[in-house]
């Protein structure tokens, strides 16, 4: 069976909306390092490890865990605000570091932070590089859609 902190692999987690990954910003490894989102390009800190969590009570959560850092997808300090800016923070085990996939119906899924019960989403639905990986409240937006994208071992 499948317990907590089940490895389900790594991916590159790409916006619908923009086309753009999830990254650490600057490459960073400190905690506190903001998450925006920047056009692929293959580095470390735009793949993540995810790690099922079980339901919990929550529906299918899981924990995202950059490849580079070895830092957890972090809701500062459990914030309820919209609008809060992700960071990247140690691993602790808390419900502001879970987040539940919910299946978007297009081959995309939401994510929702189980402290918050905000959506992951970009600060204005923008589509540039460096915009901030935000939590907002449910609209059904693309921006709010996220592809997980299997990283993939073999290069030319």
């Amino acid at each position: 069976s499948q317990g907590p902190n089940y490895y389900a692999g790594m991916f590159e987690i790409m916006n619908k909306n923009s086309h753009k990954n999830l990254d650490v910003a600057d490459a960073s490894k400190q905690d506190g390092a903001l998450i925006n989102q920047v056009q692929p390009n293959g580095g470390l800190n735009q793949r993540w490890y995810i790690y099922y969590e079980g339901v919990l009570g929550h529906g299918n959560s899981y924990f995202l865990t950059s490849v580079n850092s070895v830092r957890a997808l972090d809701n500062p300090r459990s914030s309820t605000e919209p609008g809060t800016q992700m960071h990247q923070y140690q691993y602790n085990g808390g419900d502001n570091q879970l987040f539940i996939m919910e299946d978007a119906g297009d081959g995309s899924v939401y994510l929702k932070n189980v402290a918050s019960g905000l959506y992951l989403d970009i600060k204005d639905a923008s589509k540039n590089d460096g915009a901030a990986v935000i939590q907002s409240v449910f609209t059904g937006n693309n921006s709010q859609k996220w592809y997980f994208v299997p990283y993939n071992f073999i290069s030319n």
